[in-house]
């Protein structure tokens, strides 16, 4: 900035020895405004500037060549060379730093070419090739300084080169403007409004500089003739309003972080669930906003901890954000919201401890959701299990058995008459495997009633109630309910049945998506409140005891 400073006090001296010279005229108030706009964009840039970002190195740059610029001037003295290579490239200085950005945008193929051009006419042709062979005392300037970089002298070709120039930079300044007014039109609002109070201004001083090409193609260099003082005047005046846009831009971004910074306040740096989304749908304005966020895992879920992708629908887009060069959350958001970097990196600057409490209060909840599936998976291989050995004590071992009873009964039908002590004996056998005939079925039936598989839980809890009078069915629900469902009301009943020491009513109704059973159980021990809470929740359900009623609710498909 030191530079700055003394390229600025060296125009003032050499406008001020030979005014009439100068490319705005004699005009004191021209060159003081002049001044100001170089003031303004090393202002700007000071204010911009960040270890490593080349928008403010350009913006200062262009400063730089904007006062070098009136260096080609007799009175310039050993600025005069500098004068002669430079003062043609502010205008491309000035499309680089318009292309790049506040927010360091890379230049894409369309802008590289564009730059190149631009570069190549205003530094190569008009600056370098053109002093190579420009000799100005042979041109009858007397006054002039020596140029130190002459090789030849050769007018005939210096005018050439100078109206190649001016034609190459009449095409690219017409060309920049175009790409420039594209990007505009088609950014989205967010990035439109932080893109354009900079580019907007820039595309005015860029044609002001390409209509002063134009200007003085016919004689094959530029000039100060009254036109081309009117042109000066008013690139000064569009220079400064770049400044004012970098400005206003800085500005804006100071806003943001100020009304992200008391919201976060308000909200604190622990908020409840939800909050953050909430508040983060008040402060961007849109209410359909959702947090996606990234486990150690790699995998994404959403603010409840369900796993999830992190993309959006057509008409919605998913912003990932990175923090030490890894996805840590991603927003969903309507499209352009987020167009503005400023408002994306003031987000996550201001914000970052509230949505670190919320990444992890969704971390907490992905993992709970894991033990919940990882304990219906036991419950729904453990009921399984049962259904086999239910259905292999039915098939296998009872039938079996029910076979040698009835071999024993054929057996007694062959004894000798007479032989009574042999016939006590069989009947005895036969008795017995008949009870144990009865107690394998009620082995299999509580291991898995056939009946709560083939036809629901109702009609399950009646059979229950016949083998087990002191359960009392009053309000039962006709429909079929999910299988794990109507498992775990089911063994919820038995296991308060048993635990209880007099007669057990059950309630049952359905409604809103819950299956809702009230137990009148009594008092139940912990550990049978234990399995019933289990069961229970394997499955996404709440099972309380008050008041000795037991109070057991699951979300149901019904």
């Amino acid at each position: 900035m030191t530079a700055l400073a003394v390229v600025g006090v060296a125009t003032v001296a050499i406008v001020g020895r030979e005014p009439g010279l100068s490319l705005a005229g004699p005009s004191r108030a021209v060159l003081a405004v002049e001044v100001l706009a170089a003031v303004l964009l090393t202002a700007a840039a000071v204010a911009t500037w960040r270890a490593g970002e080349a928008f403010p190195v350009l913006l200062a740059a262009t400063a730089l060549a904007w006062l070098v610029s009136e260096w080609n001037s007799p009175a310039a003295g050993a600025g005069f060379t500098p004068g002669l290579l430079l003062y043609a490239a502010w205008p491309a200085l000035l499309a680089a730093t318009a292309l790049r950005g506040l927010h360091e945008q890379r230049f894409d193929r369309p802008a590289s070419g564009l730059l190149a051009v631009a570069f190549l006419s205003s530094v190569g042709v008009l600056g370098v090739a053109s002093a190579l062979v420009f000799d100005p005392a042979g041109q009858g300037c007397a006054a002039c300084p020596a140029n130190l970089v002459l090789v030849a002298d050769a007018p005939d070709l210096w005018v050439s080169l100078g109206r190649a120039g001016l034609v190459l930079t009449a095409g690219w300044t017409v060309a920049f403007a175009l790409l420039a007014l594209a990007r505009t039109v088609l950014a989205s609002p967010a990035r439109r409004r932080w893109s354009a109070p900079v580019l907007l201004p820039a595309v005015a001083a860029v044609l002001l500089w390409g209509a002063g090409a134009v200007h003085g193609i016919r004689r094959g260099f530029v000039s100060n003739d009254p036109t081309d003082r009117d042109l000066r005047l008013a690139e000064a005046v569009a220079l400064a309003l770049v400044a004012v846009g970098v400005a206003l831009a800085r500005l804006r971004a100071r806003r943001t972080r100020a009304a992200l910074a008391q919201l976060v306040l308000d909200i604190g740096a622990a908020p409840a669930p939800g909050e953050v989304r909430a508040w983060l749908a008040t402060a961007l304005g849109d209410p359909t906003i959702a947090l996606l966020y990234r486990l150690e895992g790699g995998e994404w879920v959403d603010a409840d901890g369900r796993e999830t992708t992190p993309t959006a629908p057509p008409d919605r887009e998913a912003t990932r954000v990175r923090v030490a060069a890894q996805d840590v959350f991603a927003v969903v958001h309507r499209r352009g919201l987020l167009d503005d970097p400023t408002l994306l990196s003031e987000l996550v600057t201001t914000a970052s401890l509230a949505l670190e409490h919320d990444r992890l209060h969704a971390a907490c909840q992905a993992r709970l959701h894991q033990l919940r599936a990882s304990r219906a998976r036991i419950v729904a291989e453990a009921d399984s299990r049962r259904r086999e050995l239910e259905r292999d004590l039915h098939d296998g071992a009872q039938q079996r058995l029910v076979a040698v009873a009835l071999a024993i009964r054929l057996a007694r039908r062959t004894i000798a008459p007479g032989d009574a002590e042999l016939e006590a004996r069989l009947a005895d056998a036969e008795e017995g495997v008949r009870s144990a005939v009865v107690a394998l079925r009620d082995v299999a039936h509580g291991l898995f009633p056939a009946v709560l598989a083939e036809e629901g839980l109702a009609a399950a809890l009646e059979e229950l109630s016949e083998q087990e009078p002191r359960l009392v069915p009053r309000a039962l629900p006709a429909g079929r309910f999910p299988s794990e469902v109507e498992s775990a009301a089911y063994f919820a009943t038995l296991e308060s049945l048993l635990e209880a020491g007099h007669d057990v009513t059950v309630d049952a109704v359905a409604g809103q998506g819950l299956l809702t059973l009230t137990i009148g159980a009594g008092e139940q021990s912990a550990s049978t409140m234990v399995q019933i809470q289990d069961r229970v929740g394997a499955v996404g359900g709440t099972a309380t005891l008050c008041a000795g009623l037991l109070r057991v609710e699951m979300p149901c498909a019904s």
